[in-house]
C-alpha cells in the first residue's frame, strides 16, 4: 500500500470520526440563538400542531439546557397551553445518540389543559407521553388551570415532585398545591395534596397512591359548604380511576330559601367507589353516611354520568325525625316551620334509572317506618305523641309513549292527637290509604284514585287531579256508621267538654259524596249528604230525637273573595224526624224541604211547632254567604199562646204562669249578632210585660250574649210576691229595663226604673219582711229588722206605703241605686202613707258597689223564712 493511499484512508476515517459531531456542533450553535429556535418551531409547527417560543435559551456542552419565557401551546383550542418563566434541563446522549433527562427544575410554570373534550389534544398524559424520560422532574410555586365549556378550574401554589419519570414506565409524584375556581353563581376555594406512583402512560395512564383534600368553602347557588375534609387511597388503570377507605367530613352545609337558612354541621361519609373516565360509569359502594344529629345512612349507587343512567340502594336504620324535620323546618309551609317534632324513623329507598330514546327513564321504591313520632306547636295548643305509621311509595318516570305511574299504601296506628280543644286518644285504632295513579313532569300533572279505611267507620273511595289550571278532588263514603265515627272521633271530647251530654249516643248509618274544584277563579265545593234512621239520646238530659232523615244536595264557594252563584232552587232537600223531645217539649212529625246551593241555605216553608199547647211559626228560613265572612241570615216568628209554666218547667225555682204572644216580623243576623223587630207580650202577674228590640250573638258558646228593652205594666206585687218570696207587698207597679245585655251568663249592663202605678185603685202594704228585704239590697244590712222587730212596731207585721219609685244601673260591674221619690232634701225608695207606715231611705245616694257584691245581697234573700201574717190592726 503506498504511502498516498494510506493518507486518504486515514482521512477518510478521521472524517467518519467527526462526522456525527458536526450536527451536535450546528445543534450548539443553534442553541444559543432564540431566534433560530423560534424559526425552526415555526417551521416544523405544521408538522406537530405546536406552538413553541422562547425569550431566552442557552445549551451548554455538558448538555444543561437554560430557558427563559417558554410557551408552548397547542394549535387546537381544545388542547394545552404551558408558559414556564424559567427551566433548567440537565441530560446526556446514552447509546444510540437517545436523551436522557437528569433533572428538570421549572419555575413559575403555568399548565392550561382543556377538559371534557373528545379529541387527543384534551388529554393531559398526551403531554406526558411525548416527553423522554426524567430522573427528576420539580415544579416550583405553578399553576395549573382546567377549563370546561362552563367552567375554569385554577389551582395555584402548586408545587410537584416527579422522580423516575418514563413515559412508558411510570414514576413517583409528590404534589400539593391550592386551587380557586368561580363560575357564575359557583365558586370554591381549598388545598389538596397527593402522592401517586404511576407505572404506565401507555396506552393509558396507570398506578396508585393517595388523596387529600381540604375545601375551605364552596358555593353553588343557595348551596354552601365549609371545612371539607377528604382522604382516600385511589388507583388508575387506563380509564378507570378507583377510590377506597374514603373518608370525608363537612364542617358546615348550608342552603338558603328566601331569607331563612338550613344548616347541616358535622356530616361524616366512607365509602369505596369507582369512575370510568371512557364510559362516565361510577360506583359508590360501602356507602355510610351519618352527622347532623340525624342518624346514618348506608347504601351503594352505581351508574353512568353520559347517558345518565343509575341504579341506587339507600338504607337508614333509625333517623331522627326531630333533627329531620328541624333542618327542613324553612322549607315548610307557614307557620310549621316552627312546630317541633319527634320520633324514630327507618328509610329505604331503591331507584333505577337510564337514558332511553332521549329520555331519562327511571322508577323508584321508598318504604319510611315512623315509631313513637310526635308533634307539637310553639303554643302547645296542638299536639301528638305515640304516633306509628308506615308509608310504602313505588314511582315509574314518565317516558314520551306513556305517563308516569305509581302506586301508594299508607297507614296510621294509635296516637293522641291534641288540636286546640279537641283531644283523642286514638290507641288500637288505624287510618290506611291506598291509591294509584300517573302523573307528568313538565308541565306538571297528577291523576290518582284509591281507598282509604277511616276507623273502619264505612267504606271510602277518592280520586284526585292535579294540574296547572285546576285541581279537582272527590270524596265517596258509603255505609258509614254514625255510632263507630261517634265512638272513635267525638265521644271523649265530648265527655271532657260537655259533661252534661256524657252519655249522648248518636245512632244512624249515612252516605256522603263530595267534590272539590280549585282553579284562579273559584273554589267550589259540592255533593250529597244522607242520612238514615239517625237518633240522638241523652237520658241524662231527657233528651231524644228519633227518626231523623236528611237527604241534602249542596253546592258551595270557598274563599273570602268568592262571588257565589245563584241558588239551584230545584236541587231542594229534606230534612224531617220522627218525634224530638226535651224535658217537657215535644214535636211530633216534622218535616221540612231544605236548599243549600250557592252558598245559601233556604227553607222556603213556613215551619209551624204546636208548643205545650200553644203555636210558633218560623215563616222560612234563608241564610246567605254561607262560610263566607259576611254570613247574614233573615226569618220571622210568631208565637200564639204559649204557657210559660210549661217554658219555665216544673224544676224552676220561680215557677211562672202565664201567657207569651209574639210576633217578630224580621228577625235578622249580621256582623254575628241576631237582631228582631217587632214585640213579645207576656201576661203575666196580672200585668204586661213588652219585650222589644232583642237581640243576641254566639249563641251556643260560653261567650254567649243576649239583650232586649222591656216595659212592664199593671205589674200586681201581691201575685210578684207570691212567686218571689222577698216578703209580701200589695199594689202595682210600672216601669222599664232599657238596654239589658246579659253576657257569660250574667248581666253586664242594664237601666231599671220602677215605680207605682196608679192605673187602678188596689190596696198599698208591704209587709216587715219585704222592709228588711229593700234594706238588705240598698244597705247590704239587716239592722232595719231590729227596728222593726223592737218596741210597738213588734206588733206589726206590715205597713202601708203611699209610693215606690228607684233607679238601678248596672255598667262597667258598677251597681248604683237611687230612689226616685225627693221631699226635703231626702231621697225615698218607699214612702210611707201619710198617717203611719215606715219610710225607706236611700241613707248613701252617691254610694256604688261591684255587681258581685248586688248579686251576694240578693242571694241573702232567699235563705228559707217563714210566711208572713196578715197585718194586725
Amino acid at each position: 500500500m503506498t504511502i498516498k493511499r494510506r493518507k486518504k484512508i486515514a482521512l477518510w476515517i478521521i472524517a467518519l470520526l467527526l462526522a456525527p459531531a458536526i450536527p451536535v456542533a450546528g445543534v450548539l450553535a443553534l442553541a444559543q440563538s432564540p431566534r433560530a429556535v423560534n424559526h425552526i418551531a415555526a417551521f416544523i409547527q405544521p408538522l406537530t400542531g405546536v406552538f413553541l417560543r422562547v425569550d431566552d435559551v442557552s445549551l451548554k456542552r455538558n448538555l444543561e439546557l437554560h430557558l427563559k419565557g417558554l410557551r408552548m401551546r397547542t394549535i387546537a383550542e381544545d388542547g394545552f397551553d404551558v408558559s414556564v418563566s424559567r427551566a433548567t434541563v440537565q441530560g446526556g446522549l446514552g447509546p444510540g445518540l437517545d436523551l436522557k433527562i437528569e433533572k428538570i427544575l421549572l419555575t413559575a410554570p403555568e399548565f392550561t389543559f382543556q377538559i371534557g373534550g373528545d379529541g387527543p389534544e384534551a388529554d393531559p398524559f398526551a403531554l406526558l407521553r411525548r416527553m423522554p424520560p426524567v430522573r427528576l422532574l420539580k415544579v416550583q410555586d405553578g399553576r395549573l388551570t382546567l377549563k370546561s365549556p362552563s367552567a375554569v378550574y385554577t389551582m395555584p401554589g402548586m408545587n410537584m415532585t416527579i422522580r423516575d419519570f418514563d413515559p412508558e414506565g411510570g414514576g413517583k409524584l409528590d404534589a400539593n398545591l391550592r386551587f380557586h375556581f368561580a363560575d357564575g353563581d359557583s365558586a370554591a376555594r381549598g388545598a389538596l395534596s397527593a402522592t401517586l406512583d404511576m407505572t404506565a402512560f401507555s396506552p393509558g395512564p396507570a398506578g396508585a397512591g393517595s388523596l387529600r383534600a381540604v375545601l375551605a368553602t364552596g358555593v353553588r347557588g343557595d348551596l354552601q359548604v365549609d371545612d371539607v375534609t377528604l382522604e382516600t387511597g385511589f388507583a388508575l388503570d387506563g380509564h378507570i380511576f378507583s377510590f377506597t377507605g374514603t373518608r370525608a367530613a363537612v364542617g358546615g352545609l348550608a342552603w338558603r330559601r328566601g331569607a331563612d337558612t338550613t344548616t347541616l354541621k358535622g356530616l361524616k361519609a366512607r365509602l369505596n367507589g369507582s369512575f370510568n373516565g371512557k364510559t362516565s360509569g361510577f360506583t359508590l359502594a360501602s356507602l355510610d353516611m351519618s352527622g347532623a344529629g340525624i342518624g346514618s345512612l348506608t347504601g351503594r349507587v352505581s351508574g353512568t354520568l353520559a347517558p345518565p343512567g343509575w341504579n341506587l340502594s339507600l338504607q337508614a336504620a333509625s333517623l331522627d325525625l326531630a333533627e329531620v324535620l328541624a333542618l327542613a323546618g324553612p322549607l315548610l309551609p307557614e307557620p310549621y316551620g316552627e312546630w317541633t317534632f319527634k320520633g324514630k324513623g327507618r328509610v329505604a329507598v331503591e331507584s333505577q334509572g337510564r337514558h332511553l330514546d332521549g329520555a331519562t327513564v327511571w322508577q323508584a321504591r321508598a318504604v319510611v317506618d315512623l315509631d313513637g313520632g310526635g308533634f307539637a306547636s310553639p303554643d302547645s295548643s296542638k299536639a301528638g305523641e305515640r304516633i306509628t305509621g308506615k308509608i310504602e311509595l313505588n314511582l315509574g318516570s314518565p317516558d314520551k309513549a306513556s305517563q308516569g305511574r305509581f302506586n301508594a299504601a299508607m297507614s296510621c296506628d294509635d296516637g293522641e292527637v291534641l288540636w286546640g280543644p279537641y283531644y283523642q286518644d286514638f290507641h288500637g285504632e288505624s287510618v290506611k290509604v291506598v291509591s294509584r295513579g300517573a302523573f307528568t313532569q313538565n308541565p306538571f300533572s297528577l291523576s290518582s284514585s284509591g281507598t282509604f279505611d277511616l276507623f273502619q267507620t264505612g267504606d271510602y273511595t277518592f280520586s284526585t287531579n292535579l294540574s296547572p289550571g285546576q285541581t279537582r278532588f272527590s270524596l265517596d263514603g258509603a255505609n258509614i256508621s254514625c255510632p263507630r265515627l261517634f265512638a272513635v272521633l267525638l265521644r271523649n271530647h265530648v265527655e271532657q267538654h260537655y259533661p252534661d251530654l256524657r252519655d249522648l249516643t248518636w245512632e244512624g248509618e249515612s252516605d256522603l259524596k263530595l267534590a272539590l274544584s280549585i282553579s284562579p277563579r273559584e273554589k267550589r265545593l259540592e255533593g250529597h249528604f244522607t242520612l238514615r234512621d239517625g237518633a240522638l239520646r241523652s237520658p241524662l238530659n231527657d233528651l231524644l230525637l228519633t227518626g231523623l232523615n236528611i237527604s241534602l244536595p249542596y253546592d258551595l264557594a270557598l274563599g273570602d273573595s268568592v262571588k257565589p252563584h245563584p241558588p239551584d232552587l230545584e236541587r231542594k232537600g229534606s230534612l224531617s224526624f220522627d218525634a224530638f223531645q226535651k224535658n217537657t217539649l215535644r214535636i211530633s212529625r216534622f218535616g221540612t224541604p231544605v236548599i243549600l246551593s250557592g252558598n245559601r241555605m233556604i227553607m222556603p216553608d213556613p215551619i209551624d211547632l204546636p208548643l205545650f199547647g200553644g203555636h210558633v211559626r218560623l215563616a222560612g228560613l234563608r241564610v246567605e254567604n254561607l262560610l263566607l265572612p259576611d254570613t247574614r241570615a233573615d226569618t220571622g216568628v210568631t208565637i200564639r199562646e204559649l204557657p210559660m209554666e210549661a217554658l219555665s218547667g216544673p224544676g224552676s225555682p220561680i215557677p211562672l204562669a202565664g201567657i207569651i204572644d209574639g210576633d217578630l216580623p224580621a228577625v235578622s243576623y249580621r256582623h254575628g249578632e241576631w237582631r228582631a223587630t217587632g214585640k213579645v207580650i207576656a201576661r203575666i202577674f196580672g200585668g204586661r210585660i213588652t219585650v222589644e228590640n232583642l237581640f243576641g250573638g254566639r249563641l251556643f258558646a260560653p261567650s254567649r250574649f243576649f239583650g232586649a228593652d222591656v216595659t212592664l205594666d199593671q205589674i200586681d206585687l201581691e201575685e210578684v210576691t207570691a212567686t218571689i218570696r222577698l216578703g209580701r207587698m200589695t199594689g202595682l207597679i210600672k216601669g222599664t229595663l232599657s238596654g239589658f245585655t246579659m253576657e257569660y251568663g250574667q248581666p253586664s249592663r242594664f237601666d231599671l226604673v220602677m215605680q207605682t202605678d196608679r192605673s187602678r185603685k188596689v190596696p198599698q202594704k208591704i209587709s216587715v219582711d219585704a222592709i228588711n228585704s229593700l234594706s238588705i239590697i240598698s244597705t247590704g244590712s239587716g239592722a232595719m229588722s231590729a227596728i222593726l222587730s223592737g218596741g210597738v212596731n213588734r206588733f206589726f207585721k206590715s205597713y202601708p206605703y203611699r209610693e215606690i219609685g228607684f233607679r238601678c244601673t248596672l255598667a262597667d260591674d258598677v251597681f248604683t241605686l237611687r230612689g226616685l221619690i225627693h221631699q226635703g232634701g231626702t231621697e225615698y225608695l218607699v214612702r210611707r202613707s201619710p198617717f203611719r207606715g215606715i219610710d225607706i231611705i236611700n241613707q248613701n245616694p252617691d254610694n256604688s258597689i261591684s255587681f258581685k257584691d248586688m248579686s251576694e245581697r240578693v242571694g241573702r234573700l232567699f235563705h228559707t223564712r217563714p210566711d208572713t201574717e196578715e197585718e194586725m190592726s
